[in-house]
């Protein structure tokens, strides 16, 4: 297998989940089930066989820090400009490292150490420029994901964020979790390419879905094995279902 390094982001404040007593911690460190769910992410990417991960840290970085200590790398993401901007801020540790990089969410406990490995095997089957995860939700406003968008031939061309959608995208069901496998020295060379023009003013991660496919690259979907492994948590009502979830 080629080299594989991975980024997760975590550097949120989680705004919607702050309230009182807790404002002070930072997203990624809220307890899901007793465990911060930072350790979810962490465990199930180096169980895939990662070895090397970069963890973006910045809203009160030190606990997540002192938290995982040694066993990953941070880079520091400053200033909440979006996910782009936070996956950019790890170039420079993981440039040249590897030939392929996974990046995902520190706040998506769910996904399993099989999915990452079977979208690591289609990587290395198909030799995309972007291997992705997949997910159809029933209610996909809830959970507030980009709509993945396709040609008449079923190629993947788009990712576009849910406040960015038209009426006609909302109603698309397959959604980006955001678990992507990159390859790594296109991702490092095209981070650049991101604008915010977009309803957030934010550099999106996702929009690398689209400059990919305006390079005519290619890139591949995996499905989840079912909508609960894609679960993210952005407030308490999300939190509690993800829990249940997982205590299942």
């Amino acid at each position: 297998m080629k080299k594989v390094s991975a980024v997760i982001l975590a550097a949120g404040k989680g705004t919607r989940m702050n309230d009182g007593e807790s404002s002070l911690i930072p997203k990624v460190m809220f307890p899901v089930n007793g465990v911060p769910m930072i350790r979810y992410s962490v465990d199930h990417v180096r169980n895939a066989g990662v070895l090397l991960i970069a963890v973006v840290v910045g809203y009160h970085k030190e606990m997540v820090e002192e938290y995982l200590g040694d066993e990953v790398i941070y880079a520091v993401q400053d200033e909440q400009l979006g996910t782009g901007h936070a996956v950019a801020q790890a170039k420079e540790l993981l440039r040249g490292e590897s030939d392929m990089v996974i990046v995902c969410y520190g706040d998506m406990p769910m996904f399993k150490t099989e999915t990452i490995k079977r979208l690591l095997d289609a990587y290395e089957r198909e030799q995309p420029t972007i291997a992705m995860l997949s997910v159809e939700f029933e209610d996909p406003e809830f959970w507030v994901y980009g709509r993945l968008i396709k040609d008449s031939s079923g190629n993947v061309i788009n990712s576009v964020e849910q406040k960015d959608c038209s009426a006609e995208q909302l109603k698309i069901k397959e959604c980006n979790p955001c678990f992507y496998v990159f390859d790594a020295p296109w991702l490092w060379e095209n981070l650049d390419k991101l604008d915010t023009r977009n309803v957030q003013k934010e550099y999106y991660l996702t929009d690398m879905v689209r400059v990919a496919a305006g390079q005519g690259r290619k890139i591949i979907s995996v499905p989840v094995s079912k909508e609960s492994e894609a679960l993210g948590i952005n407030n308490p009502d999300q939190l509690k279902i993800v829990e249940d979830a997982l205590g299942s």
